[in-house]
């Protein structure tokens, strides 16, 4: 088992530093919506997550196959709008039930 000082991992976390290098890493790679774009736009209208329950396979499936098809119309050249969000409808009835 490796020693601490040997690890690839460090001991401090620089939130803002990993912070800037992603935000920079965003800005390079085109993943964002480009309102001024030519291309012909391609919106994926995503069902929300539900934020209760247990976590299942069918959770990660419904999300991969809707990435696939993001992903692929990128790939086309289409102009990818894939808004992603998280649902909360009863959430606060079911927090004052609990």
């Amino acid at each position: 088992m490796p020693d601490a000082e040997s690890s690839l991992v460090s001991k401090e976390y620089n939130a803002l530093g990993v912070e800037s290098r992603l935000v920079e890493s965003w800005d390079e790679s085109d993943y964002f919506f480009d309102w001024d774009s030519n291309d012909t736009d391609f919106v994926i209208d995503t069902p929300p997550p539900y934020p209760t329950g247990d976590f299942h396979i069918g959770n990660a499936l419904n999300w991969c196959y809707i990435d696939f098809v993001a992903r692929y119309k990128r790939l086309r050249g289409f102009n990818v709008m894939f808004p992603q969000g998280w649902d909360c409808h009863g959430l606060p009835t079911e927090v004052k039930v609990e």
